[in-house]
């Protein structure tokens, strides 16, 4: 049945415009109700519920099935006493509902993979199953890990959370690589690793040392950069980097003069473009596995900007003469809206700030870029994987009323979420939210909850912090200390929380790879839509 239903384009077609729009009852879409109700009723079959079986074997439960499928395709946060409200039936009954759905593989990858949720799905699936941890505030290593081991940063970004004027000495490089080598060892393969920032990780001489420190303890590593840096001398002198499983490249416009609107870096962007290609021809000779890609994070101010990335990946490509271009595209949501914009302290000093957001109307805007996107894509790149933010996948499928997932202060879990992510910096610094993790930005000290060095280690600085540090006392704006993943994490917590609260818990409710412990070997996938 599942097979033949996602092969099938005309069910495939009829389905999506199912889920892309308000819940309307399946009874209005016949070859989708076909297949569902014979699924539903062979489903059905299978579970022993006695006399209680008639019950759900009526027309109105079936619809109600079909409605928590709709709603969870496109709402991977909704509560479970939301839905025992809306359709004013008991818990036994939701009960039975739920366990329907989640034995159905069907119903499953429905969920999980057809609805505009999806992008939203891929990053809860791995966090669900540990969330009892947080809520019981049980001490475990992190199930990802981003490290923030750059020295400095040569852009200045209006939408980047960095302290502009502050930088680490040349001095604590040699110790933060002792500190990342420690870490790779106690933590191996168990954790998900990535080099981000923080500041611009080419700006640390003993980078390539720290990726193949992690290689050595079995650790997939992905790296994200400016590439300014990224120079033949720079790779020469770090090997190491051919260990990477991907290099993902920040794009901070089309041309020069986009990208110095950005960075404020004049000749930023024919640096950057000069880079990319050395890179990919030496990557050919040297490991043609390691993947490469750009990043563009859409503003408002670029999306004019969105189309003309294909040409640059073109240029790009005709220049990189012995084998493959550019693998991956990633286009990311509003930043700025995660990094609270509006809330910037007067002791942030920036060179300039953006003040924009994205609403509706952008969007619909957006959504026409996108769909020619899509179209030249396919035409002139049809290898090129191209991988959408959180709510510009929903944009992507025309659903233009969603901007990200976003959680509120007063909603944050008391002591975070260290037993889910972490991220580290040179100093050992060891920070609840990403966002918190630049050096010295006004108000992340509270974030840090220690300092790792060769007498500790990881997991006794979240023991004791469990243990012995009074609850977060959060502010209105401390949101902008967390980026979206950040923002995911904190809304699966409540969700699990009200869940459990409800008497309805994650291995009670409709999705079962939510009661699974899922065992990923790499951080960050852009090259895919799977789950590595």
């Amino acid at each position: 049945m599942k097979d033949y239903f996602f092969e099938n384009k005309k069910i495939k077609s009829v389905l999506t415009t199912w889920l892309d729009q308000e819940y309307i009852e399946t009874s209005n879409f016949p070859l989708l109700n076909e297949v569902f109700k014979k699924e539903y009723l062979f489903i059905l079959s299978q579970l022993k519920l006695g006399n209680k079986k008639e019950l759900f074997i009526n027309d109105s439960y079936f619809e109600k099935a079909t409605y928590i499928i709709h709603k969870f395709s496109n709402n991977p946060w909704i509560l479970q006493s939301e839905i025992l409200d809306y359709f004013k039936i008991n818990s036994g009954d939701l009960l039975i509902l739920n366990d329907i759905i989640r034995s159905s593989q069907l119903f499953q990858d429905i969920i999980l993979k057809e609805g505009i949720g999806k992008k939203y799905w891929n990053s809860i699936i791995p966090f669900a199953k540990n969330t009892d941890l947080v809520l019981n505030k049980k001490t475990s290593l992190p199930k990802r890990i981003v490290i923030f081991p750059g020295v400095s940063c040569m852009f200045f970004c209006g939408f980047c959370g960095r302290n502009q004027s502050a930088k680490y000495p040349m001095s604590s490089v040699a110790n933060g690589t002792q500190i990342f080598k420690n870490l790779f060892e106690e933590t191996k393969n168990n954790t998900l690793y990535s080099i981000g920032g923080g500041l611009e990780p080419t700006t640390n001489p003993q980078l390539g040392e720290i990726i193949e420190l992690a290689n050595k303890s079995n650790i997939r590593m992905p790296l994200i950069t400016n590439g300014y840096s990224l120079t033949e001398n720079f790779v020469k002198r770090n090997p190491g980097i051919w260990k990477l499983d991907s290099l993902r490249l920040s794009l901070y416009g089309v041309d020069e003069d986009s990208y110095y609107f950005i960075t404020r870096l004049k000749k930023s962007y024919s640096m950057v473009i000069k880079n990319s290609i050395n890179f990919l021809k030496l990557r050919n000779e040297i490991n043609p596995k390691l993947k490469f890609g750009l990043n563009f994070i859409v503003i408002p101010e670029n999306i004019d900007q969105v189309l003309k990335i294909l040409n640059l990946v073109g240029e790009i490509n005709n220049n990189v003469t012995n084998g493959r271009g550019v693998d991956f595209i990633t286009l990311r949501d509003d930043f700025q809206s995660a990094t609270g914009h509006e809330e910037i302290a007067d002791e942030e000093k920036k060179k300039y700030k953006l003040h924009s957001k994205m609403d509706d109307k952008l969007r619909e805007k957006l959504f026409k870029v996108l769909n020619e996107f899509k179209k030249i894509r396919e035409k002139n790149f049809p290898d090129l994987h191209i991988d959408y933010g959180y709510s510009i996948f929903a944009v992507s499928r025309g659903v233009v009323s969603q901007g990200l997932n976003m959680i509120e202060s007063e909603r944050l879990p008391d002591y975070g979420y260290p037993q889910l992510s972490l991220a580290i910096d040179l100093y050992g610094d060891v920070f609840l939210y990403r966002e918190a993790g630049f050096l010295e930005r006004f108000g992340n000290k509270k974030f840090i909850i220690g300092r790792l060095n060769e007498k500790n280690n990881l997991e006794e600085i979240i023991e004791n912090f469990l243990n012995n540090s009074s609850p977060i006392k959060y502010d209105k704006s401390d949101t902008k200390f967390m980026d979206s993943f950040d923002h995911v994490l904190g809304s699966i917590i409540n969700q699990a929380k009200e869940d459990k609260d409800a008497q309805i818990p994650f291995d009670k409710g409709p999705i079962l790879a939510r009661s699974n412990l899922t065992k990923l070997n790499l951080g960050n996938n852009w090259y895919t839509d799977e789950l590595i």
